[in-house]
């Protein structure tokens, strides 16, 4: 990895920048009252499907919202900045998997009290992204990304917990935040891999 590739441009900025706008301004309709049905995924349910697709922007309130913005922002930098080439790739291909993946998933909230789960906001976004960057830097083994991923655990550390049920508050979707961890140390583990076997070719 190139120096001239560590520095941050204003580029890095810009799709971060974009998502977390496009996210608010469609709390901003939200709020407005132009939403009225479940856009967010329904599991095994064909109304659900375009939850895998627009669940990460539509968020249940306020609080929300907030506690989502500034770690998706900070972690799609992260992910931009050194992973310049992945970056795209990750952030949307890690978002359709990890919505598809989430909509095969039993709805075990139906299960408890025979009522359909609506999963909405990005939480599963930033579970992707934390475990992409976490892993990705572990397995490539350069120094510098090993320390991005020390940092990130020692920020970002916490949202382990998250991914069991037990540790949330009744409302919260840690199926969503499962399935977004998984996805994202599967394609830290894949992209990794492909790195290996170019490195070995060349010796």
């Amino acid at each position: 990895m190139r120096n001239e590739e560590l520095r941050l441009k204003k580029e890095d900025f810009y799709p971060p920048l974009l998502l977390v706008g496009v996210m608010w301004f469609i709390f901003g309709l939200q709020q407005l009252g132009i939403f009225h049905d479940c856009y967010g995924v329904i599991p095994w349910r064909i109304e659900g499907i375009k939850g895998i697709f627009l669940s990460p922007l539509f968020h249940g309130g306020i609080d929300h919202i907030i506690s989502n913005t500034l770690p998706l922002f900070i972690l799609s930098v992260v992910l931009f900045l050194f992973y310049k080439k992945q970056a795209y790739t990750v952030l949307i291909m890690g978002w359709i998997t990890s919505g598809l993946a989430l909509w095969l998933l039993p709805d075990f909230g139906y299960f408890q009290t025979s009522m359909m789960s609506c999963h909405i906001g990005a939480s599963g976004l930033i579970y992707m992204l934390f475990f992409f960057l976490f892993f990705s830097g572990i397995f490539i083994r350069k120094l510098v990304l090993i320390l991005v991923s020390i940092i990130i655990g020692i920020l970002y550390g916490g949202l382990v917990y998250g991914v069991l049920p037990s540790y949330v508050a009744e409302g919260v979707s840690w199926q969503g935040h499962l399935v977004g961890a998984l996805v994202g140390l599967v394609f830290a583990y894949q992209m990794n891999r492909k790195k290996s076997k170019r490195k070995y070719r060349r010796k």
